[in-house]
């Protein structure tokens, strides 16, 4: 090795150290400077653990200042390397002296690092290879964010996921009935779409009592973090200049916020964003006349954003006007005339009629055919033999005409009625004595409303209230009576809640969790989690109205209301932490209350106007804004000849609204929405995907290799801690360590637990752990098969085709980096050997055998690196093939269907069109890279 001041050199046994600069060659020892460290080594310059670093033309540098430089010629004056060429950022002509290369820079190329005798345990090799290999199956997969959610398999949550997450910049509107999961649909659609790509930055709008429910679901159910704004955050982050709402992706926000400080709302709606999800979106109002502050703010944001999710749980059989108003949020240009809109619905409704027969299995007359015919005048031949026709036939047919309904790409909506798996639900009332301190506060005429349904609440019993109230004794004796059995119990304010906690414990010894507002994310995750235990667990949860928010409780049946709501959706919100798809049991719905009080007329309003109990309740809000005044005067003056009129009032309003919500049921909408006949598959390939030991087996070998310390804690679970040969810190895994599961049904029973899937954030950390280290990039293995030639040796080769595309295009999806295993034997032929048990050749062997067959080691090298470039040209011309077929169909049959149906957007056309030829471009500028590199010798 020939030494000069000035020339750059990297250490072969502390790579950390960076580059180093020879400052002293004199006689037979040399000084380097590591300038990234501020350190020096003395070396003894006749076997210096030295790689001298030098670039040739085609090879791009980095400058200590940070800029790069395109290699186009190198010079050499005084043993000193300079190089000319081009800067990468602005192409000027520049040249770079290798004394001002960038001080930290690695070895990054395999065969670099494997001839300057920097290789790792052959191990690595095998698990780069593996890491590749599951990168590209899940990047390819069509279940890619679909897997990954805490969630059950609910067929109809996850057709709409797919069918909305699948599209360009969505607009939609989620209806589904209470309890059928149109959050859970939302967030499966935000986690897909920014998984995919199609997305980055999101806004969510909600109420501002559903903030923290919103909160806690995106990141609970699709570990997806948003920022709360707020008026404290804004002002501060106003402060340091910029649009506030440009610093996170993910930002969740009050409606209420943004109309009460207008500034606020202004520079949101100037933030660029990929996708706006409103919740309870019933609740702006819209009229012909004048449009709520509330709309327009949403609107003002709609008008700016791509893709826009509106929740809403209203039906619009009860309010044809507010339906029209959010699908004109949705697409203003298509519904911009209430009239027209209406003349367009009653047409859908009476093909909705028509078609009726054929969703159920059964025979069409003619007048029914006639009018289908009408519709779908194309479709007469299709219909003339529809009643002997098959069920894949039929199937077609319905196929087309859910693709010609007028708002059938737009809305989605399930009612109960068309959805299996609801628990049964009975209400037990408990009936108590009115004890003498309520009474004499109840002859008061002026006592507020509040205080007449919770006199626990009022001032002058507030302290005392559990030594005199006899529903607490009697919540006692039903807890005892119900022992082994979990009891949610909800009340309306987070005093009663503790206070009612506080007299379990002293009167009775009974342990439990109490859940309210006052309470931190984590300080509630803690109380849902004691909850949940089995075993050591609290046996009841007392919950302020917010446990009626968000919060899955279905491991339960047992449900104490203790006090009553006026409204009737904070009833169902209620009843709904237990009656869920996937409860396996009957509900008891316990409800204590006193005799002849305020109490027991609002019980028997809801159970005997509403059967809001024993049944869901949609028409509840509805007859509630009718009687509303009725109800509050019996409530307030206790008048008893006014309670029977209420009552009967209440019941023909209800039967009334129920009869014109199954009259206007859209057969062929729920049909649509429910995904009947398409999504099967779908939840059977989850299925298929978390019975498979594959991604567990596979993340135990990758955690083990990055030195995290792993242990069983029970069957299902495992605990994941830093081990102290940690290759470096891993997002979400903190020193305490983590309790995790790979089994879908425990992380739906335990919330301390994470789920890990393939679409977890901490997996896809782990995963970049090792692809963007060197770790594994070049290794020297032994190997000792007596099935093997003594002596041979063979050079194997990872390349990897790779391209580069924005996010939004979905490269990934057609060619995701791909891995190109090759491996070549002692006479330069391909081989197809592959290897088990090999050892590592440390230190001096393992480099004097790299020295000796270097030749021979290029020469495998450029016998694969040709063998790639065929391979490349093979996978590329599959990829576009495969892109083509994909997205061709896709613009084909929304090209066909925009001449039926108004609701395809020209821009969904103009963008697909567009995301081809980009992708195309992009995959004919593919590039094969070496990724790894390991010399095989056997030996025995």
């Amino acid at each position: 090795m020939s030494f000069a001041l000035g020339q750059r050199w990297i250490s072969n046994t502390e790579t950390e150290l960076g580059l180093g600069t020879v400052v002293d060659a004199q006689g037979r020892t040399l000084t380097l400077l590591f300038p990234a460290t501020g350190e020096s080594r003395t070396y003894t310059a006749d076997n210096a653990p030295l790689t001298r670093i030098a670039f040739v033309p085609g090879d791009k540098v980095k400058s200590h200042e940070g800029w790069q430089l395109q290699v186009d010629e190198v010079k050499e004056q005084g043993g000193q390397l300079t190089y000319l060429g081009q800067r990468v950022d602005d192409g000027q002509p520049v040249e770079l002296k290798e004394t001002f290369i960038d001080h930290h820079y690695q070895l990054d190329k395999p065969d670099q690092r494997l001839y300057s005798g920097n290789f790792n345990d052959p191990r690595w090799f095998d698990l780069r290879l593996a890491c590749l290999d599951h990168q590209h199956q899940h990047q390819t997969s069509p279940l890619l964010g679909m897997t990954g959610a805490r969630v059950d398999l609910i067929p109809h949550q996850l057709h709409i996921a797919r069918s909305v997450a699948g599209r360009f910049a969505p607009r939609v509107l989620l209806a589904d009935e209470v309890g059928l999961g149109k959050t859970i649909e939302a967030a499966l659609i935000i986690h897909q779409q920014l998984l995919t790509g199609r997305a980055s930055r999101v806004i969510i709008v909600v109420p501002s009592s559903l903030v923290h429910q919103w909160l806690v679901e995106m990141l609970r159910r699709v570990n997806l973090a948003f920022a709360i704004f707020d008026e404290e955050r804004c002002q501060s982050l106003a402060e340091e200049g910029g649009n506030p709402f440009e610093s996170e992706q993910l930002v969740l926000c009050s409606l209420d916020f943004l109309t009460r400080f207008p500034q606020y709302h202004q520079l949101a709606v100037e933030a660029p964003w990929d996708l706006l999800v409103v919740d309870e979106a019933h609740h702006l109002q819209w009229s012909q006349e004048q449009a709520s502050e509330e709309y327009q703010a949403i609107e003002a944001l709609a008008e700016q954003t791509k893709g826009v999710l509106l929740l809403t749980a209203t039906p619009d059989q009860l309010g044809h006007e507010s339906h029209f108003a959010r699908l004109r949020l949705l697409d203003p240009a298509r519904f911009h005339d209430y009239q027209a809109f209406l003349a367009e619905e009653q047409q859908y409704a009476a093909l909705a009629d028509a078609i009726a027969p054929l969703v159920e299995g059964q025979q069409l007359d003619a007048e029914q055919i006639q009018a289908i015919a009408q519709f779908a005048p194309e479709e007469q031949q299709a219909l003339n033999g529809i009643n002997q026709a098959t069920d894949e036939d039929k199937q077609k047919l319905l196929t087309h005409l859910i693709d010609r309904h007028g708002t059938g790409r737009l809305l989605f909506r399930n009612s109960r009625a068309g959805i299996q798996g609801f628990p049964v639900r009975q209400l037990m009332p408990h009936q108590l004595n009115l004890p003498e301190r309520y009474t004499q506060l109840f002859d008061d005429p002026e006592l507020k409303l509040e205080f007449r349904l919770t006199p626990e609440r009022h001032p002058l019993i507030q302290g005392r209230w559990t030594e005199l109230d006899p529903r607490v004794d009697w919540f006692i004796e039903l807890l005892q009576s119900l022992k082994g059995e979990k009891v949610l119990t909800i009340c309306a304010s987070a005093g009663t809640a503790v206070q009612l906690a506080e007299a379990l414990r002293v009167k009775a010894g009974i342990r439990a969790g109490v859940f309210h507002e006052g309470l931190s994310i984590v300080e509630r995750d803690r109380v849902a989690n004691y909850f949940a235990q089995s075993e050591e667990g609290a046996q009841v949860l007392i919950c302020s109205e917010i446990g009626s928010e968000g919060r899955n409780f279905q491991f339960a049946n047992q449900l104490v209301l203790f006090d009553l709501p006026l409204v009737p959706d904070l009833l169902e919100q209620r009843i709904g932490r237990l009656d869920r798809i996937g409860q396996k049991r009957d509900i008891q719905i316990h409800v204590p209350y006193f005799a002849n009080s305020a109490q027991q007329l609002l019980l028997n309003w809801y159970h005997q106007g509403l059967n809001a109990f024993e049944q869901t309740c949609p028409t509840g809000t509805a007859v509630f804004e009718q009687v509303r005044d009725k109800l509050l005067h019996c409530i307030a003056m206790q008048d008893e000849d006014g309670v029977d009129d209420l009552l009967s009032t209440t019941l023909s309003l209800h039967q009334q609204l129920k009869q014109k919500l199954e009259q206007g049921r859209d057969k062929l909408l729920e049909l649509n929405s429910s995904g009947r006949g398409k999504v099967e598959s779908l939840v059977d390939a989850i299925a298929e995907l978390d019975d498979s030991p594959h991604l567990e087996l596979f993340l135990t070998r990758l955690f083990d290799a990055i030195g995290i310390a792993q242990e069983d804690k029970d069957e299902h679970c495992y605990i994941l801690r830093p081990g102290e040969s940690m290759i470096s810190q891993l997002p979400g895994l903190d020193e305490e360590g983590i309790t995790v599961t790979y089994e879908r049904s425990t992380a739906l029973s335990r919330e301390d637990v994470r789920f890990l899937s393939a679409d977890h954030p901490m997996v896809q950390h782990a995963l970049d752990m090792i692809l963007t280290d060197t770790i594994g990039m070049s290794s020297v293995a032994l190997s000792q098969d007596k099935n093997l030639p003594n002596g041979s040796y063979w050079v194997e080769c990872l390349f990897v085709l790779s391209a580069s595309a924005p996010r939004a295009l979905q490269l990934h999806r057609y060619l995701p980096p791909t891995p190109i295993r090759l491996c070549v034997d002692a006479a330069g032929k391909l081989s197809q050997q592959q290897f088990v048990n090999l050892e590592r050749l440390k230190g001096k062997m393992g480099r004097q055998l790299v020295e000796a067959l270097k030749p021979q080691i290029d020469g495998a090298v450029s016998v694969a690196a040709k063998q790639a470039a065929i391979q490349a040209a093979e996978l590329s011309q599959n990829a576009s093939k495969k892109m083509h077929n994909l997205l061709g169909d896709e613009l084909d049959r929304l090209q066909t269907l925009k001449a039926l149906n108004p609701s395809v957007r020209e821009e969904e056309l103009t963008y697909l069109r567009e995301q081809m030829a980009a992708l195309l471009r992009a995959i004919e500028q593919a590039e094969v890279r070496l990724e790894a590199i390991r010399l095989v010798v056997n030996s025995h």
